[in-house]
C-alpha cells in the first residue's frame, strides 16, 4: 500500500512539472490526489505500528514476569517445606536411641518415674517431628523398594523372594520425600529352591 501512495505522489509531482507548475489541476488529478491522501489516512502510520509492537512486547514481558513470580513462589514453598530435612534427619538418630533404650528397660523398672519421664520425652519428640511432616514407613512384609529400603542381607526364608523380613533401622519420609531409607534384611526365597 505504501508503494502505491508513493507512486501516486510521484505521478502528481510529474504532472505538475509537465504543466509548468501553474497550480491548476483538472478533475482526474484532483481525484488522484484525494485517493492518495485517503490511502495515507487509511494506512496505519509507522509510529502507530511501533506503538502496537511495543504494547505487545510489554504484554509479553508482563506475562513472563507473572510466570516467573509464580514459579519463584512455588520454589520458595518447596524449599521451605524441606529446609529442615537435614536437622530432622539428625534428630532421627536421637529418636532411634530412645527406641532402643526404652525397648531394653527391665520389667521391674517400667513403672518408675524416671522411665515414665523418658517415655514422655520420646512421645514429645515424636509429636514435634510428626507436626513438621515426618512419617514412619512400614517395611516388614513389604516388597523390597530401593527408594525406601537399603538391603544389608539376603537370607533364605519361607517368605517370597524380595520380601522384607527384618528391619534394622526404620525408614522415614518428610512430606512426600524419603529422607532416610530403612536398613532391612530381604528374603531370598526358600532354602530348597534351586538358584540359577
Amino acid at each position: 500500500m505504501d508503494d502505491k501512495v508513493r507512486r501516486a505522489e510521484e505521478l502528481l509531482e510529474q504532472r505538475k512539472r509537465d504543466r509548468g507548475g501553474n497550480g491548476h489541476t483538472d478533475l482526474a488529478e484532483e481525484q488522484e490526489m484525494n485517493a492518495a491522501h485517503a490511502a495515507r489516512q487509511a494506512e496505519p502510520s509507522s509510529s502507530d505500528q511501533k506503538a502496537e509492537e511495543l504494547t505487545n512486547d510489554l504484554k509479553r514481558m508482563a506475562a513472563d514476569f507473572a510466570n516467573y513470580r509464580k514459579r519463584n513462589e512455588a520454589e520458595r514453598a518447596e524449599f521451605a517445606k524441606f529446609a529442615k530435612s537435614d536437622l530432622i534427619a539428625k534428630l532421627l538418630d536421637v529418636l532411634d536411641g530412645y527406641d532402643r533404650a526404652l525397648a531394653t528397660i527391665p520389667d521391674e523398672l517400667k513403672g518408675t518415674a524416671w522411665v515414665e519421664g523418658m517415655w514422655l520425652i520420646e512421645r514429645k519428640l515424636r509429636a514435634i517431628l510428626e507436626a513438621e511432616g515426618l512419617e514412619g514407613i512400614d517395611s516388614i512384609g513389604q516388597p523390597f523398594d530401593p527408594y525406601k529400603h537399603e538391603a544389608v542381607a539376603h537370607v533364605p526364608s519361607d517368605k517370597p523372594e524380595g520380601t522384607v523380613i527384618q528391619e534394622h533401622q526404620k525408614a522415614y519420609r518428610l512430606h512426600d520425600r524419603v529422607i532416610r531409607p530403612a536398613l532391612v534384611t530381604v528374603s531370598s526365597g526358600s532354602e530348597g529352591k534351586e538358584k540359577n
